[in-house]
């Protein structure tokens, strides 16, 4: 929390959201990189011994680890293609897991090496997956979509409890709540107000959603888009005039057009 404030200026505007695919592909073209090194280090240390337990297990171990090897080169090679191109090349959303589950750990662990701020690399990474999540082309009734909201996003004097029920809300126009609540209704879709990670994951259980629109800040969105892997989540920036976790706000346009894009 304290690093998070620390990069909010103060000024009355929102925490800007300049997600940029460049550092994105920077750091996946380093994993590359590692991959092929990694791969032939695994291969060359062990062989030495290998060879004496078996002749052909030098061979074996070799052959396993450049298919290890090839599918992340291609996963790689395909998310790659589709940032450049903006729109799914050769089915690259299915490389999505190899995204969240292996790409993303070692890209933050190497942007920490390289000082790359881990703001930029969660901006990044919830603009690539929700271009991959578009590109699924996949569309689902509104009854198995579930809409997830951050409790900071109430008016922050506001004497009135919508994390236990969202229907409680007044509509006042103070904050967004109330336009939600009419997106709820106008499309037919569940909307749920969490006051942390562990409610939001609690609440995807019990619903069992086939897709998520999601509202938070960079990190929580991306630790929920981990969570909630393999179900699609197109993740929406909140705004933080007032800076993290209080007084914030969203877009409703962003999040209409994120419930277009899953319904079709």
């Amino acid at each position: 929390m304290i690093e998070r404030e620390a990069e909010w200026t103060g000024s009355s505007e929102s925490i800007p959201y300049q997600p940029t695919k460049v550092v994105f592909l920077g750091l996946l073209s380093f994993c590359a990189f590692i991959i092929i090194v990694a791969g032939f280090l695994f291969w060359y240390i062990p062989s030495v011994g290998l060879v004496n337990i078996h002749p052909a297990l030098p061979i074996v171990f070799g052959v396993v680890l450049a298919i290890l090897s090839l599918i992340l080169l291609i996963g790689a090679i395909g998310l790659s293609l589709a940032i450049i191109k903006g729109k799914d090349i050769f089915l690259s959303y299915k490389f999505r897991g190899i995204l969240i589950k292996f790409f993303l750990p070692l890209m933050m662990m190497l942007g920490g090496l390289l000082r790359i701020p881990k703001l930029k690399i969660e901006q990044s990474f919830i603009e690539i997956n929700n271009q991959l999540v578009r590109g699924m082309g996949k569309k689902f009734k509104p009854e198995r979509i579930l809409i997830i909201m951050p409790h900071c996003i109430q008016y922050i004097d506001c004497k009135i409890k919508v994390t236990q029920n969202v229907r409680n809300c007044v509509g006042c126009g103070k904050c967004e709540i109330g336009d939600l609540v009419g997106l709820s209704d106008e499309f037919g879709i569940d909307l749920f107000v969490s006051t942390g990670g562990t409610i939001a994951r609690r609440k995807v259980y019990e619903k069992r959603p086939n897709a998520i629109v999601a509202v938070a800040c960079e990190r929580d969105l991306t630790s929920g888009i981990q969570d909630a892997y393999p179900l699609p989540v197109i993740a929406v920036l909140n705004k933080r005039p007032q800076g993290y976790c209080m007084g914030t706000g969203v877009d409703i346009s962003d999040v209409r057009n994120a419930i277009r894009d899953f319904l079709g």
